[in-house]
């Protein structure tokens, strides 16, 4: 099978041909030619567009797993479509599913767990039997059978105490423990942020506090068990916080950044994008956890994105059934899918921000937290990327969503790109607007 890509600009930074407007030839998955004008006479596939960019495919380390017991929002192959429909081919889960993977079996099923669309799987473990919050999880067996990332379902583990052990025991080792920062006694009821729209809509509001209450404790206990121990931490050891929302959070990891503490973090691309006043019209496909933050927040996010005191963005995707977000707004369930947005969404974002290094934090970094080596496009290497076109004014819609759950925060969003074709090695799959 050889494909040939017509004026096509390599947006993939760490590849020889970055920004460059050239033809590719790829045979059988590999890049075999790279020419300012290459002859299509020989080759049995064509793709040429106005306006036509490559990016490396995506990694997304935020998905929230429905599965097994969850197939009614999505099984593996609606998931890999949607994954693979956004450009993303390899994807981090946490242990949110009804059967939740805390055993060595469970771990090494989802690593062997590669569908049709060839989406590469990655299990999160969870901290706590069942995420309880009660009694520990088989951790050092979890990490030998694969489990290379930790955390407390999708939120954060209120019991100081067993954060405090679940550092202590898991510091030695090659593994990250992830947490969404949040004090449940704070945000508890709450709707959405804490602040004009609160009061203006009569909801409970979650403040910024909540979040960041939970960043300095975490920050706190990590220096504790540093400094106590005994020098068996292992290097690559890291405390990764995750879907931060405000510019307090942004500020504390920043100095904790400067201090040499072993940490990371990440943001969702809504809250890059959605400010409190989204929420105006009670739109519940915009009530996300934690909820979007003041106009003010909205942009230190981007002065951490630029500094990279963020390390990455996430889709923080999490499939939600149609019964618990048609209803009133305090009655419907948290959560966006993301995955077939997360690229067009940041991207132009992105590009209003002046923030260039896109394909570091959709690809790249993210590849680095899960360990997996991301090949840059050159001759001779084996192609996973994507080819995005320019359009006008497109609107998406719930129908145009490929995954089983359509509670997408950018449902009448207009956007002026779109993914026109994934490359996974040997397969093609092109795409057009609905």
């Amino acid at each position: 099978m050889r494909l040939l890509i017509k004026s096509v600009l390599i947006l993939d930074s760490h590849s020889s041909f970055f920004n460059q407007n050239v033809d590719l030839l790829i045979q059988d998955g590999y890049l075999i030619d790279v020419s300012t004008l290459i002859d299509g006479a020989t080759v049995d596939q064509t793709i040429e567009a106005n306006d036509l960019s490559w990016y490396p495919s995506l990694v997304d380390c935020r998905v929230h797993s429905t599965l097994p017991g969850g197939e009614h929002l999505e099984d593996w192959n609606s998931l890999s479509h949607s994954a693979s429909r956004g450009g993303v081919l390899d994807v981090l889960l946490l242990p949110t599913a009804t059967s939740i993977p805390q055993t060595a079996e469970s771990i090494e099923y989802i690593l062997n767990k590669v569908t049709k669309q060839k989406v590469n799987f990655y299990p999160c473990a969870p901290l706590t039997l069942d995420n309880k919050g009660e009694n520990f999880s088989e951790l050092l067996d979890l990490a030998k059978a694969g489990a290379n990332w930790f955390s407390h379902g999708a939120g954060s583990l209120d019991n100081t105490d067993l954060m405090l052990k679940s550092l202590q025991y898991l510091l030695p080792l090659e593994v990250c423990v992830i947490s969404q920062p949040d004090t449940t006694a704070i945000s508890l009821f709450g709707q959405v942020h804490d602040g004009l729209q609160s009061t203006l809509l009569g909801l409970k509001g979650v403040p910024s506090l909540s979040e960041t209450l939970s960043i300095k404790r975490d920050l706190d206990l990590l220096r504790y068990v540093l400094k106590h121990s005994f020098g068996l931490a292992h290097p690559n050891f890291r405390l990764h916080f995750s879907c931060i929302s405000c510019a307090e959070s942004v500020e504390l990891l920043r100095i904790a950044k400067k201090e040499g503490l072993p940490i990371s973090c990440d943001v969702s691309v809504h809250h890059l994008i959605f400010n409190e006043n989204s929420v105006s019209d009670f739109s519940t496909n915009k009530k996300v956890f934690p909820p979007f933050r003041t106009e003010l927040d909205r942009l230190a996010l981007w002065d951490g994105m630029h500094d990279q005191t963020i390390d990455f963005v996430v889709s923080d995707h999490n499939s939600i059934e149609i019964e618990s977000k048609e209803v009133e707004f305090d009655h419907a369930a948290f959560g966006t899918v993301g995955l077939e947005t997360l690229f067009i969404a940041f991207l132009e974002e992105a590009q209003k921000q002046n923030f260039s290094a896109i394909d570091e934090v959709l690809s790249y970094r993210p590849a680095n937290f899960i360990k997996k080596l991301k090949n840059p496009l050159e001759i001779g290497s084996l192609v996973k990327g994507i080819l995005v076109g320019a359009c006008t004014n497109y609107e998406l819609l719930a129908d145009h969503l490929v995954g089983k759950s359509k509670n997408s925060t950018f449902i009448g969003h207009e956007f002026n790109h779109h993914i026109l074709a994934v490359i996974n090695q040997a397969e093609i799959t092109k795409y057009h607007i609905s």
